[in-house]
């Protein structure tokens, strides 16, 4: 009798073992989810950004060449979306100014593995920074 009580005492210890380390599991799953996800979003903020300079820089280009307002935004939507595929440079936000400085924001949602998903999360992916440059030559 007495052994049969002290083995059901073993298996319960290991259940609840096990249990613990199921709920470590699913604890540390969804923080690699969300960590995931917050340095995707993250990354595409500083990625975008160097990516907007770069294009606001090359429409610059073709602003001091040919001063056409309509081949310099095509230009600066062209670079960026050389860079990522995904990049939308904003026409309404588009200026150039007088010394040839272009102005604009350039925006593009994160991969991300859950945030894009969830309807009222979806904007948090979304990521639009303005962006500025200027022809050297």
């Amino acid at each position: 009798m007495e052994r049969l009580s002290s083995a059901r005492r073993d298996s319960e210890r290991g259940d609840i073992v096990l249990s613990w380390i199921a709920k470590l599991a699913v604890i540390f799953g969804l923080a690699g989810i969300v960590l995931f996800d917050a340095i995707s979003v993250g990354v595409t903020h500083s990625s975008i950004a160097d990516q907007g300079s770069y294009a606001a820089r090359e429409a610059s280009e073709t602003w001091g060449a040919t001063k056409d307002l309509q081949k310099t935004y095509l230009t600066a939507s062209a670079v960026a979306a050389e860079r990522d595929s995904l990049n939308i440079v904003d026409a309404k936000s588009f200026t150039v100014d007088v010394d040839g400085t272009v102005h604009l924001r350039i925006s593009r949602t994160a991969t991300t593995l859950v945030l894009y998903r969830i309807g009222p999360l979806k904007k948090l992916a979304h990521v639009e920074e303005s962006a500025s440059g200027r022809s050297v030559g």
